[in-house]
């Protein structure tokens, strides 16, 4: 991968950041300057070194993880500003990765339960003596990213 292509996982990033959507391959081809097929082969090698997560199939971004590009049962809020999170590991990801604090509600997979938590002065607060259960070791979370 070259530095155009890291580049385009920073602007991917800061879009997520500063308004909770991921650019279209036409707004990343524009802004970095190259055409939307190089755009898209970019995104695919980024996509491949699982530096973010494509949807299936397409050229629009899924993922950055810690982000989501789509609203998720995960909702972190920072500030005045909601982002979603994959899932409850993400979810504490983002604060961690921004370096602040927030609130987050989740929705449990199997019951539909609200769950709230938060992060404040970079410690887990609230979390009402739940856990994070992972259905498969770290090794196997790629076998099926969306789905894991």
């Amino acid at each position: 991968m070259g530095e155009t292509d890291w580049e385009i996982r920073l602007f991917v990033y800061e879009s997520l950041i500063a308004n909770g959507t991921a650019p279209s391959l036409k707004t990343i081809a524009e802004r970095s300057n190259i055409s939307p097929p190089d755009a898209r082969a970019a995104l695919q090698r980024l996509h491949d070194a699982h530096a973010l997560v494509l949807k299936a199939g397409g050229d629009e971004i899924l993922m950055a993880h810690p982000l989501s590009a789509v609203p998720t049962d995960y909702r972190v809020t920072v500030g005045d500003m909601a982002l979603y999170a994959n899932c409850a590991w993400d979810s504490l990801g983002i604060p961690a990765m921004l370096d602040c604090d927030a609130h987050i509600e989740a929705r449990h997979p199997l019951t539909g339960d609200v769950m709230r938590y938060m992060v404040e002065d970079k410690t887990l607060q609230n979390a009402s003596g739940r856990f994070v259960h992972f259905a498969h070791p770290f090794r196997q979370w790629y076998d099926d990213i969306v789905d894991t």
